[in-house]
């Protein structure tokens, strides 16, 4: 079998999974290959674990299965994936009492309509995957044919035109661009730095061969989408943002002040900015992690920052001191951003900001967000870091034209 390349988007390399954040340490240059995944906010766990806990239904409650078939005209194919249940229906007796389905509360539903959504969602990547990997050792085999070479052997060659040795200066920025406090010195990681970069670079010297292949050859896909509609990300009046809203591409980042992978997706995010200019917007939405006490009124406040236009300023200021937010932390970064302190009192004391904050974390629960950073590109689920992004972003801006 020749290597198989994944999709750009689901490529993870090293400095994706150190800008998550998690309840474990950080993946370090000069450790383990482990992996550290996104924050979970507990907050909405018990509604979840009670979700999960819930004793199945005997066989003949009523639980609605619809098959594709049955389908009203326009109806979407995913909503054949979901086994509703009625208000109404008694799903269990306590006491001799009957406890029916509509008592087991909102968030069962919501729960239940994430899961949907992450399924559908996963049914279309398994297939979209087996489809580009099939694709791709079809075109390196016909490649290969042309030049009387094994697959394997040829694509590997292509590739290592493509990639270049790390010189000392590239080595130097990546590793204080991922290092943590527990990070080597980088004379005795620097082998592993090296392997890490040229990781990258293979990955993506690979995709360019593949995409090179794809444009020589007549290919188009017809899988069905089967995906949901993505949930409506577009800017509120409130919303901070770069970039014209009717950009080609929306890059939307729910962020957490406190959390330290955000203060480091500031760099290459804002690096993003400068390079799509007026091609691609960016907005920033609000997930203040219950456990980060200092992150919800950070929130607030760049609210209130945004109203008297100064969200940007503000959002650099606070990332600058991330970890000292407590004790003044958060009206020191206002000082520092500019900001009118009379008017970002009385903004906090109107209760508006806080009630904009709430709408974010409300669209954040509609979309599937449950750490931060996360990101959507076009209202899709981005799930690599911010320093992959710009693949994704180009990909996106080549369908629009």
């Amino acid at each position: 079998m020749h290597p198989r390349v994944r999709p750009a988007l689901s490529l993870l390399p090293i400095a994706a999974v150190l800008l998550a954040c998690s309840p474990q340490p950080p993946h370090a240059v000069g450790k383990g290959p482990q992996r550290s995944g996104r924050h979970f906010d507990p907050a909405p766990m018990p509604a979840l674990a009670a979700a999960i806990a819930l004793t199945p239904a005997p066989a003949e409650a009523p639980v609605e299965v619809m098959p594709v078939a049955a389908l009203p005209a326009g109806t979407h194919p995913c909503d054949a994936t979901r086994l509703r249940i009625a208000a109404d229906a008694v799903v269990a007796t306590l006491d001799g009492k009957d406890v029916v389905a509509r008592e087991l509360g909102k968030e069962v539903e919501q729960t239940e309509a994430q899961a949907q959504r992450t399924y559908c969602d996963t049914i279309a990547k398994i297939r979209e995957g087996a489809l580009e990997n099939l694709v791709d050792e079809r075109l390196i085999d016909k490649a290969a044919a042309g030049e009387n070479m094994d697959g394997k052997a040829w694509f590997r060659a292509e590739v290592d035109k493509l990639v270049e040795e790390p010189n000392d200066a590239e080595i130097a920025a990546f590793y204080e661009q991922n290092k943590s406090e527990e990070t080597p010195p980088l004379e005795l990681v620097r082998d592993q730095v090296v392997a890490e970069l040229l990781r990258g670079r293979q990955q993506s010297a690979a995709q360019r061969v593949l995409d090179r292949l794809r444009k020589q050859s007549d290919f188009v896909a017809k899988l069905p989408d089967v995906r949901l509609p993505p949930p409506d990300l577009g800017d509120a009046e409130s919303t901070p943002g770069f970039g014209p809203k009717d950009a080609a591409v929306h890059v939307v980042e729910f962020s957490d002040f406190e959390c330290p992978y955000c203060a480091r997706a500031a760099a290459p995010i804002e690096d993003l900015k400068k390079k799509y200019g007026d091609r691609v917007r960016f907005s920033f939405r609000h997930f203040p992690l219950s456990f980060h006490p200092n992150a919800r009124p950070a929130a607030e406040a760049a609210q209130c920052a945004e109203a008297q236009d100064k969200f940007w300023p503000f959002h650099d200021a606070v990332f600058a001191r991330s970890s000292e937010l407590g004790g003044g932390g958060v009206r020191a970064a206002a000082e520092a951003a500019g900001l009118d302190l009379d008017k970002l009192d009385a903004c906090l004391a109107s209760g508006e900001a806080a009630k904009q904050v709430d709408a974010d974390l409300a669209l954040a629960g509609e979309a599937g967000v449950s750490g931060t950073p996360s990101f959507f590109l076009d209202g899709r689920p981005f799930e690599g870091g911010p320093s992959d992004l710009a693949e994704a972003i180009e990909a996106a801006l080549q369908k629009q034209g």
